[in-house]
């Protein structure tokens, strides 16, 4: 049944519509009334009817008012107007809305049961548009889902070709863009559809390609392919202006010129999404746009990975420890970039720096007790870490995080810089420490610092170290430690070595020393 709302302030006129047109026969149900335009504007909200039968007289809002405001509104239904004899020319202004009929108070019923049966007739032809239209739509989808999916290699091209030419999809060019809200897993469906939804009139509206949705992803099939830097930041403000502020990651699979490779462009747009954290942020990613940072420059790719990040948490505690803060963020750079050509992906990566920043930070803090909100501030940065969507903000971020939690300050020339040095050295004495590698953390020359060490200590950098480890050890033995115990203790890995250089230092051997 055609649902019909009648408008008119008069009762009378309300009722005798109501019981005198043979509705049911002529297809029709009034499924409710209204006595003026304002109050017909909730009832149509409410009930959604296909015809409205509307008084262009009536107080509050008359009806020519009541049908702008639906047609602007964007309504499409088909209105029957009533008037008298004297509003036929103010009627005639409702004609651009596209009424569907006209008449004249007091109503015949004759004249009304034919211009329902002309609606009935207009509404049917609509109805059967829009299924066709459906169904090509439906039969649209289909054959896009499929040329986007399959993999195999295709048995008849031609009569494929036929199929693609009938779903309106044969073009002479072709890119596939995939668009990944960030968004949790309930809430997708209602995120893919809004993506679709405010694509759809940019897109199909603007004869551009078709919008499919293919979960997790958006999917939109450009009639040609993307061609230069600027041509890929507008799709980027276009799909963002689309996007209803969602959050989303969006990529392109590069260009083909026959069907059977829109697949292959639609993997290449799914995999350069799937690598979003590796790439630039707030741009339309494509299979090239990794954003890898730079190399591991001088760092011994043969290594140990444990080794390594060991290294680069020596190197970050001791920058900051010297409070060479500018260091920080070259350091973890290298790191993420070793990472990376590792061939790490991200879960692993974020689990490296989780590694990292933890034992940086316990370095840190090391002989101290951490305050309850430290702790917490620690430990809410920790778990940020693998919420982080992009690697260039995630190294920033835990380069901004370790310099304040370190609370340096710029250091204050050189004569504290080289205080803090030996400060250093007699706190980590027992750990690899090198002149190559304290140079370069202070950009300094090995050659250089070597020479400021001699001349501020009188001592070269190896015999300085040897000294302070030999004075260690000479406490540790007068408390009764075993000299195997003492060599680990001090840095020395060999106890043999150990015992001559105590013996070059103290004359004695470390046994004789600790029988005294």
């Amino acid at each position: 049944m055609i649902k019909v709302v009648i408008v008119d302030d008069e009762p009378k006129l309300r009722h005798g519509l109501q019981t005198l047109i043979p509705w049911e026969s002529l297809g029709f149900t009034v499924t409710a009334t209204a006595t003026n335009g304002k109050e017909a504007l909730s009832v149509i909200e409410e009930v959604t009817p296909d015809v409205v039968i509307v008084d262009i007289r009536m107080p509050i809002m008359d009806g020519l008012q009541m049908i702008q405001h639906l047609t602007a509104a964007g309504r499409h239904l088909h209105f029957i107007i009533l008037s008298g004899y004297a509003d036929f020319e103010y009627a005639k202004q409702a004609i651009k809305y596209g009424v569907a009929g006209y008449l004249v108070k007091p109503v015949d019923i004759r004249e009304m049961s034919a211009s329902l049966q002309r609606v009935r007739e207009q509404i049917e032809k609509e109805r059967l548009h829009a299924e066709q239209s459906q169904k090509g739509s439906l039969n649209k989808d289909l054959h896009l889902h499929s040329l986007l999916l399959s993999h195999e290699k295709i048995e008849d091209p031609e009569k494929h070709r036929n199929k693609t030419k009938d779903a309106g999809l044969l073009w002479s060019g072709y890119e596939v863009v995939v668009i990944s809200p960030r968004i949790s897993d309930a809430e997708q469906f209602t995120a893919l559809n809004q993506l679709s939804a405010g694509l759809k009139p940019m897109i199909e509206g603007r004869y551009k390609g078709v919008v499919t949705i293919l979960p997790p992803y958006t999917v939109l099939l450009l009639n040609e392919p993307i061609r230069g830097k600027q041509r890929r930041e507008e799709w980027y403000n276009e799909i963002r202006k689309a996007s209803g502020g969602l959050r989303f990651v969006a990529a392109s699979g590069g260009g083909v010129s026959v069907p059977e490779d829109i697949c292959s462009s639609y993997l290449k747009a799914q995999e350069a999404v799937k690598q979003a954290f590796f790439s630039e942020k707030d741009r339309l990613l494509g299979p090239n746009s990794h954003a890898l940072l730079p190399s591991t420059g001088s760092l011994r790719m043969s290594e140990d990975n444990a080794e390594l990040l060991e290294e680069f948490i020596f190197k970050i505690y001791y920058s900051l420890d010297i409070g060479n803060q500018a260091m920080i963020l070259p350091l973890l750079k290298e790191a993420a970039g070793y990472f990376l050509n590792q061939g790490q992906e991200e879960k692993p990566i974020k689990e490296s720096f989780f590694f990292l920043s933890n034992a940086v930070v316990h370095k840190l803090t090391a002989g101290s007790r951490m305050e309850w909100k430290e702790t917490e501030a620690v430990s809410r940065f920790l778990n940020g870490i693998f919420h982080h969507e992009h690697l260039h903000d995630l190294v920033e971020d835990i380069n901004r995080f370790l310099i304040a939690f370190a609370k340096d300050t710029e250091p204050g020339g050189k004569e504290q810089e080289f205080k803090k040095m030996i400060d250093f050295i007699n706190r980590h004495y027992a750990d690899n420490l090198k002149l190559d590698t304290l140079a370069g953390l202070l950009n300094y020359s090995s050659a250089y610092l070597g020479q400021l060490f001699k001349n501020k200590t009188g001592e070269y950098f190896n015999t300085y170290l040897d000294k302070v480890r030999i004075q260690k050890a000479k406490e540790f033995l007068s408390q009764g430690v075993k000299v195997y115990e003492v060599a680990e203790r001090i840095g020395y890995a060999n106890v043999n070595y150990f015992h001559s250089k105590f013996k070059k230092y103290e004359g004695r051997s470390p046994s004789d020393y600790k029988n005294l």
